[in-house]
């Protein structure tokens, strides 16, 4: 066997004949947690790649970095300072961690990093309305950096073609950007980067979605890569095979799906018994599933969060609600519904707008709104004014457009009212943001989609769910804005709910809530035995 290591690659070559102890060796590699064999025929030699990290699991050791990484800063928890390691040591690494365990510092640190071991630029990739927000947490994470390091400071990128060229010969070594910038198509200038850091990275998992493909074609090639999400369903191989894609650790998507995975007898996907060690091997060797640091080991900094209040209020429909819902349905009888089984998920869909006081009518082009008497915004208003009165910032979280505007009348006379619709302008809507995040906006109303993923408001106290829908994703990221780190007082969540139209909706979210934190809870522990296992093999070797 001839061993050689190059930069961050291990390759080891087989050749005839095979003593006993190549024969071991090669069986031994194997069970690397990632690894690629090809077979030369003309030489008839087999030789297998490895990220260079892996080199102990062989029983080698690993050469001196010509560059030593740069001290971590004391600002890290310890989780997140063996995070950052992870991922400058794998150099394309995934972080799903749960919301408010901090990955905004972790990729922070990550891109400092990259930039001082290569020289080159690292690109930071954001949703727009997260971008504020992540310059402001690098100020206040690096208050005294211009004296240390003058270059870490995040410069903004507003077009694509500034993109381009900042790229290729940008001055400044670091750069955030909204993944927008790829709707126009493939930007080759990216390859010029060292790294790039993807931020609210579960876009890639919109199977033919033009972002996500212009992206990996983009950044194909870069040395460096980070994705960052929170933790994924763990049987949501869509979001594997595309992380795994973007990371370029799978030749194609598919390769994730028949190595690991089988369909059920409902046609879901699951990870194949006889696989499952090995997938968590391959998973964990460029990845890490974060919902508590303790299950690693770590001090869990939400021991100190106070668990959220969830407060129900049950209001009574009106006649008007009654004889719409029955329309809807199709049906006029005594008691409750039919079978809630038989509700699609348009009928779903209608009664919750009758619940909170309207119908669409007609299609999207000639939509128009039937006003339909309900006592829900008026509970809503309530919540909202009682709490506004009490000096706590509040979020009321919609569904649809005409639900807002009909709490935004409710709300008239409150002081520091602010409503985000999807016509908001994008510069509007970050005035907004960047208002409710200093406290000049007391109470914000907005939707889930567009405020419940990446934005931070550990200031919030008191929530009010005017709508929900079947997404327990939905709601968990929702009400993790405000129940995260940094928070100094419970968080009480309001849900009004109108029964007989939005009861069954309720009760989905809790069905999916109890299997959605035992999935979760056993893939923790699997990427945990996994770690373990390679700790272990890396100590003895």
């Amino acid at each position: 066997m001839i061993t050689t290591i190059e930069n961050d690659t291990l390759s080891l070559l087989f050749g005839s004949p095979w003593p006993l102890e190549d024969h071991a060796h090669f069986v031994r590699s194997k069970a690397l947690p990632e690894a690629e064999i090809k077979y030369d025929e003309s030489a008839d030699t087999y030789e297998v790649r490895a990220p260079a990290r892996f080199a102990p699991l062989m029983g080698l050791e690993m050469p001196v970095p010509c560059r030593s990484p740069l001290p971590l800063p004391d600002f890290l928890f310890d989780y997140q300072a063996w995070i950052t390691r992870m991922a400058v040591e794998a150099k394309r690494f995934a972080v799903w961690a749960d919301c408010g365990l901090g990955k905004t510092p972790i990729q922070l640190e990550w891109a400092r990093q990259v930039h001082h071991l290569t020289g080159g630029r690292v690109l930071i990739m954001a949703p727009r309305a997260v971008i504020p927000q992540t310059i402001e947490e690098t100020e206040k994470f690096y208050p005294q950096l211009p004296l240390t390091c003058p270059d870490i400071r995040l410069s903004r990128i507003t077009t694509r073609e500034d993109l381009a060229v900042w790229c290729k010969e940008g001055p400044e070594p670091f750069a955030i950007v909204n993944p927008e910038k790829m709707i126009d198509g493939v930007l080759p200038e990216m390859r010029w980067l060292a790294g790039i850091a993807l931020d609210e990275s579960s876009l890639l998992k919109t199977g033919g979605g033009v972002i996500k493909w212009n992206l990996i074609k983009s950044c194909r090639g870069i040395e460096y890569k980070l994705s960052l999400t929170a933790t994924p369903a763990p049987n949501d191989t869509m979001e594997y095979a595309s992380q795994a894609a973007f990371l370029e650790k799978l030749r194609h998507e598919g390769e994730i799906l028949w190595t690991y995975f089988a369909k059920d007898k409902r046609g879901v996907w699951k990870v194949k018994p006889h696989a499952r060690d090995a997938f968590y091997r391959f998973m964990s060797s460029w990845s890490i599933y974060l919902r508590k640091p303790g299950a690693y080991g770590f001090h869990d900094p939400f021991s100190d969060v106070p668990e959220p209040e969830i407060v129900e209020h049950r209001i009574e429909p009106t006649p008007e609600q009654l004889a719409a819902r029955d329309q809807v349905r199709g049906v006029r009888e005594e008691g409750d519904l039919l079978p809630r089984e038989r509700i699609g998920v348009a009928q779903r869909g209608k009664l919750s707008q009758i619940a909170k006081g309207f119908r669409y009518e007609g299609g999207e082009s000639s939509r128009k709104v039937t006003p339909i008497k309900s006592l829900k915004p008026t509970v809503v208003g309530a919540l909202v004014r009682k709490a506004a009165a009490e000096d706590r910032q509040v979020l009321v979280w919609c569904v649809f457009d005409e639900e807002a505007k009909i709490v935004g009348r409710h709300l008239k006379g409150v002081k520091g009212v602010a409503q985000l619709h999807g016509d908001t302008p994008e510069g509007k809507r970050e005035r907004i943001l960047e208002d409710f995040r200093h406290g000049k906006i007391r109470v914000l109303v907005g939707k889930a989609g567009m405020l419940g993923y990446g934005l931070n408001f550990p200031f919030v106290e008191t929530m009010v769910f005017s709508g929900y829908d079947d997404s327990f994703e939905r709601f968990y990221q929702a009400v993790r804005r405000a129940y995260r780190y940094g928070a100094k007082k419970r968080l009480t969540v309001h849900l009004p709910y109108i029964p007989g139209l939005e009861d069954h909706i309720w009760e989905n979210i809790l069905r999916k809530k109890s299997q959605w934190e035992e999935d979760t809870a056993a893939c923790e522990r699997a990427y945990a035995a996994a770690f373990s296992c390679i700790q272990n093999k890396t100590t003895k070797s």
